[in-house]
């Protein structure tokens, strides 16, 4: 093992030694930039100036199945629904919200069955629901939410989760609020 690295160290000196004569040799062959002309750019002639635009620049693709994960419905629905329930929420709509969920749902350890229960209790939300939870519905913009196969997340932490529902026959019911989290 001592005789390979002894002769691996002489080859590489040999080399690093080679090269940097090879490189000073080289220096006085090579021409510097000063001696070598550079040949004239060439001109267009009039008429062909005028063809000449700049490339069109494409618009970004738009992935109709961005949301695949949790729905195969389109991306337009799913931003569209996404954005009416964002609505619902910051005008306080409890009853437009109420027809939108998924029952049983339980929302901070309470299980509400059914629209009358949610709503039997909706006083109570605009007091419980924290500024933090508005603010971050107010700065979500519906446009390529984080999705999972469990669902599609609005607010930057999850405040309210929406997903595509099947009934006992397993026929989209379409989208419906899932969970709500910081009530």
């Amino acid at each position: 093992m001592k005789k390979r690295s002894i002769l691996l160290l002489i080859v590489l000196t040999i080399q690093l030694y080679g090269c940097s004569a090879l490189g000073s040799e080289m220096n006085e062959t090579i021409p510097s930039a000063s001696e070598v002309s550079s040949p004239e750019p060439e001109t267009l002639p009039k008429e062909d100036e005028d063809m000449i635009s700049p490339p069109e620049e494409a618009a970004p693709a738009v992935d109709d199945n961005y949301y695949s994960a949790a729905t195969a419905l389109s991306r337009s629905d799913v931003e569209s629904y996404a954005a009416r329930i964002k609505q619902m929420f910051l005008e306080h709509d409890w009853s437009a919200v109420s027809s939108e969920i998924s029952y049983p749902i339980t929302i901070s350890n309470v299980t509400y069955n059914s629209s009358e229960d949610f709503l039997d209790a909706s006083s109570s939300f605009d007091s419980i629901l924290g500024d933090a939870f508005f603010s971050a519905l107010e700065e979500e913009d519906c446009i390529e939410m984080f999705c999972n196969w469990e669902g599609i997340m609005l607010g930057d932490t999850g405040q309210i989760w929406i997903g595509e529902v099947l009934d006992a026959e397993s026929t989209s019911q379409g989208l419906k609020i899932i969970a709500v989290n910081g009530i």
